[in-house]
């Protein structure tokens, strides 16, 4: 982050303030690159240049090279106030983006500033502080005239970061020289003791909620024609996950237990994603997930695993009960072509392999008109006594 405000126009650095952090800040991204290529990693770059406001030059998603960011800093002057609270609030709502999408980067952000700023809505320190709950890093480098209070410090030591004050143009290169390592990834031959990650915590604060239809309706146009592209008008309202279009544990329709990732659009029954996310994280408490189509970072409410595990274990009690009480009822079956089911089969995955079926594969359908699970005939053959993974329900299968 850079202030551009028209304080850093000042000549007690050379040439002035301004162009001794852009000298500097185009240092860092070269050492950078230098150390990327021995330990075989890839860095990436987001700019953010305070004035009068705060403008978001460059996004981790644009891949800004070297001489991009050198080509926009050659026309970049100074005018305005610093509007340092707004830089802050920027600077870390895109490192939230970027951790929701990527997760494995180590976060931090490095202000170039005199600490001169203007009282606005955003407060810097509440900024700081939220940066610190979310375990983001400020390194803050200093230039202008030694006060006693600086506001850059306070950030650094909010949040756990490095507080430098340079009273030249070379004392900020030695400092950015330091601050291109201090976050690297080591070797793979090197013990990663000092790797930093992002915590479970840190990612539960900032995981992005799923949507219900009326929120995805709120959003774009583009936003619903995405979600067209993706999944076709008629797989719209089918989970992505059990290939469903009622829900495989409510038995309720899309409309009232189907969400939407917020990113992609993938559509998935609420038990569904929080099964999902279980099985991602059997550790954790399955409300944590990345999206099975974009990877995007993801949150179900709690509530929804803690009905999940009551509705399972209802089941298995209806089920032992039911056994005590008598046999389960047998239905005749039959091998068919996929193809002949139409959409029911081309939306449906076999409860034994979990695999999708092909038109020409040959299956056979549970004969209870409540259930209607189809099932990969090889698949079937792996039953124990032929019994319906979905229902309970006994097949007897006819061979033709």
């Amino acid at each position: 982050m850079l202030d551009a405000s028209r304080s850093m126009f000042r000549t007690d650095y050379s040439p002035n303030r301004l162009e001794a952090c852009k000298s500097a800040i185009l240092h860092f991204i070269q050492s950078r690159m230098t150390h990327d290529s021995v330990v075989g990693s890839s860095s990436a770059y987001s700019v953010v240049v305070i004035s009068d406001a705060a403008k978001k030059v460059f996004d981790f998603t644009d891949s800004a090279s070297y001489d991009q960011i050198a080509s926009y800093f050659a026309d970049l002057t100074c005018h305005g106030r610093s509007a340092l609270g707004e830089g802050v609030g920027m600077a870390i709502k895109i490192l939230i983006e970027d951790i929701r999408t990527n997760g494995a980067r180590s976060p931090k952000i490095i202000i170039f500033s005199d600490g001169k700023y203007t009282n606005s809505k955003v407060d810097p320190i509440k900024m700081a502080n939220l940066s610190q709950q979310l375990g983001i890093k400020m390194d803050t480098i200093r230039v202008g005239d030694v006060e006693h209070f600086s506001i850059l410090k306070q950030l650094a030591d909010t949040t756990g970061g490095k507080y430098s004050y340079a009273n030249n143009a070379a004392i900020i290169l030695n400092y950015v020289a330091e601050l291109a390592t201090s976050n690297m990834e080591l070797p793979s031959s090197t013990p990663r003791k000092s790797k930093e990650k992002v915590s479970a915590k840190v990612l539960k604060k900032i995981a992005a909620p799923l949507l219900d239809e009326n929120e995805m309706n709120r959003g774009t146009e583009d936003q619903k024609g995405l979600i067209e592209r993706l999944r076709g008008t008629k797989s719209y309202e089918r989970c992505s996950i059990c290939f469903q279009p009622n829900d495989p544990y409510s038995k309720t329709s899309f409309s009232i237990s189907g969400r939407f990732c917020p990113n992609c659009g993938t559509p998935m029954h609420t038990t569904c994603a929080s099964m999902w996310a279980k099985n991602q994280d059997k550790e954790g408490d399955g409300t944590i997930f990345r999206c099975v189509h974009c990877l995007y970072l993801l949150q179900i409410p709690a509530s929804v695993q803690t009905a999940v595990r009551m509705h399972q274990s209802m089941m298995k009690t209806m089920k032992g009960s039911q056994s005590d009480k008598k046999s389960p009822q047998s239905y005749p079956v039959s091998t068919a072509i996929a193809s002949s089911f139409g959409e029911e089969a081309m939306y449906s995955a076999c409860p034994v392999c979990d695999g999708i079926f092909e038109e020409k594969d040959e299956v056979l359908k549970c004969g209870n008109p409540d259930c209607n699970a189809i099932y990969h005939s090889h698949c079937f053959d792996k039953l124990s006594n032929h019994t319906c993974k979905s229902c309970g329900s006994k097949m007897t299968r006819l061979f033709q």
